[in-house]
């Protein structure tokens, strides 16, 4: 019986993310906020029914996944093809540093040409198409997991997203919200989208 739920869940905060710096490929943890958050997270999905969990390979994404896997007492399985864009030349640096150090390569980036492979890294089609593998392999698997969380990056999930659904929310993708997807006969659909019920906010922008 295949995959019919789907909750999209980003990392918890590090310390990267409060300086806005692009992490990549980079193994860079959580801190203590992001640990903090994904201990939130797991004991709220404690009482959800999740059968499976998939992660990004990325220290970030990983953590957070334990973390929650600890709640629900259920393994990790990694999946390199979840993992964020690996941004080459530019990691470790925020946007405005790339503008200066790199105007060329910033510019072809900021045209959103999809096939424009940043030097040393990834073009947005490259996270697309392992994303677009992974989601097959994961939701067609016939094991009986009728509801699956995957632990990943706000950037390969805005690509594959902004692939598979014409229209998605313009809400922020915070760390460790949650975004789910479910199977409607032949199609999927958002069912909710960013939520953060575990810090106190909404279960997610309906669409």
């Amino acid at each position: 019986m295949s995959v019919k739920q789907v909750h999209i869940i980003r990392h918890g905060q590090t310390e990267f993310n409060t300086e806005r710096r692009l992490q990549g490929a980079m193994p860079v943890p959580l801190n203590d906020q992001g640990r903090q958050e994904s201990h939130a997270l797991g004991q709220c999905l404690a009482g959800w029914s999740i059968d499976a969990i998939y992660t990004s390979p990325r220290a970030r994404a990983n953590e957070t996944a334990q973390i929650i896997g600890g709640y629900l007492a259920l393994p990790v399985y990694e999946d390199e093809r979840l993992a964020e864009i690996a941004f080459g030349d530019f990691e470790g640096h925020t946007f405005a540093e790339v503008a200066q150090l790199y105007p060329v390569a910033y510019e072809k980036w900021e045209s959103g040409y999809r096939r424009y492979r940043v030097p040393g890294g990834e073009s947005r089609l490259d996270v697309q198409l392992r994303m677009e593998a992974a989601w097959r392999d994961i939701t067609n698997a016939d094991n009986g997991n009728l509801t699956v969380a995957i632990v990943g990056h706000s950037s390969a999930m805005m690509i594959f997203l902004a692939a598979m659904f014409a229209f998605s929310p313009s809400k922020p993708v915070v760390n460790t919200s949650i975004t789910t997807l479910e199977r409607y006969q032949e199609i999927w659909r958002i069912r909710s989208f960013a939520g953060t019920p575990h810090l106190g906010g909404s279960s997610g922008s309906s669409v």
